[in-house]
């Protein structure tokens, strides 16, 4: 290939080690990338490992990556010697960006946002296998590593990468302020705070004041640390006003009412965006009873998502999201104790009535919809650009 070949602008290429069926962020979050990407001119590409659960991704996305679940509830001893499948996952890296894409474009920008210590682990043996000049690193971590017992891993191979790839081209990434702030401290690295680009529901139209049902939707898949058993007990309760409460799920969640108690509807566990948006424009409030410990710091789409879409959300205190509300002084939405059924079901009724808590909830829509966008994530990919290339084309 010539030198007048060669592509001078930059591609970002997300590594995708596991599409989890289809649940959580994953696809929607990369396609909105995307569309960042899309409003720089920039090229973006998607690597990802094949999910049978999933037949229809988009054109730009490539099932290429080795299959293997690093992932598997393992110990995390047992977890590190999986040394094939490690290396396998950092050989079908390296293959396909040595084949198609390396060659191709000049400044290319591997993106890795959802990982674990042993995918991270198969990046690096991909960077020693394939040619690293001009390449870029973008690492963006949701959780609080920092405080986990393999927390030493991830800052151990942190530093091999950058020390791998050329001087200011590793940049370290998250979502929350909060985060940033502890990681930073852990890793002794600057951190960058992106934000959370699949939010496309700013036209929504709200039912302010329900006259018959309120519909609380428990989004997602059905976790223990998203509120499984809170949303069990709660369905499970009764309580007065519990007959004006609808709580929406998903069947894989197979809540149990009780007569005298909330109802009960269930959804598909695998929403299209269309019946997802259908959802959240159907629904009054938001339920994310999360656990205080697993959302110290990390941030919820879900909740991000409700905020921009104008909707109530109720959530548990000591959260990230509790924290973003009690900016707004939200403090009515955020639960102290969520077995306190009677309690609750009480809020949720009075929320669902109150003008009050909308205004607040405009007020912090309004500062949602300013930063989490893709023209914000775009105005961010741009400044990482200007950092790691200084070059005319970013």
């Amino acid at each position: 290939m010539n030198v007048s070949d060669v592509d001078d602008t930059p591609i970002l290429i997300s590594i995708i080690p596991n599409l989890m069926g289809g649940d959580g962020h994953i696809v929607p979050y990369h396609t909105s990338v995307t569309q960042a990407a899309n409003l720089l001119n920039w090229h973006h590409i998607a690597l990802a490992t094949p999910d049978p659960k999933i037949v229809d991704l988009p054109a730009n996305w490539y099932p290429c990556l080795s299959s293997e679940d690093l992932e598997a509830k393992l110990h995390p001893v047992v977890r590190i010697l999986k040394l094939r499948a490690i290396f396998d996952l950092g050989w079908s890296i390296a293959k396909k960006l040595n084949q198609d894409i390396l060659p191709r474009y000049k400044h290319p920008i591997i993106f890795l946002e959802r990982f674990i210590h042993v995918q991270l682990l198969a990046l690096l043996i991909a960077l020693y296998i394939i040619p690293i000049k001009n390449l870029s690193i973008w690492l963006l971590y949701r959780r609080e590593v920092h405080n986990d017992k393999t927390c030493w891993i991830y800052k151990l191979l942190n530093k091999a990468i950058k020390n791998r790839v050329a001087s200011g081209k590793f940049h370290l990434l998250t979502d929350s302020e909060i985060l940033s702030s502890s990681i930073s401290k852990y890793f002794d690295e600057s951190v960058m705070v992106m934000p959370i680009p699949h939010t496309e529901f700013l036209h929504i139209e709200n039912d302010y004041y329900p006259n018959d049902e309120i519909i609380c939707w428990w989004a997602g898949p059905p976790r223990d640390e998203k509120g499984w058993n809170v949303i069990q007990d709660l369905v499970s309760s009764v309580a007065q006003q519990a007959s004006r409460i609808c709580v929406v799920a998903a069947q894989a969640s197979e809540l149990v009412p009780i007569d005298g108690g909330v109802r009960v509807q269930f959804v598909p566990n695998h929403l299209s965006k269309k019946e997802y948006i259908i959802w959240l424009q159907k629904s009054h409030i938001i339920l994310l009873p999360y656990d205080a410990n697993a959302y110290k710091e990390r941030t919820s789409g879900i909740f991000t998502e409700s905020i921009m879409a104008g909707k109530i959300p109720l959530v548990t205190q000591g959260t990230w999201m509790a924290k973003e509300l009690s900016k707004y002084d939200l403090t009515e939405v955020i639960i102290e104790d969520w077995s306190q059924h009677e309690t609750v079901i009480h809020k949720i009724f009075n929320i669902s009535q109150s003008l009050n808590i909308k205004n607040k909830i405009k007020e912090i829509q309004q500062a949602y919809q300013k930063f989490h966008t893709i023209e914000g994530f775009a105005k961010q990919m741009k400044e990482l650009c200007d950092d790691s290339y200084k070059c005319r084309r970013c």
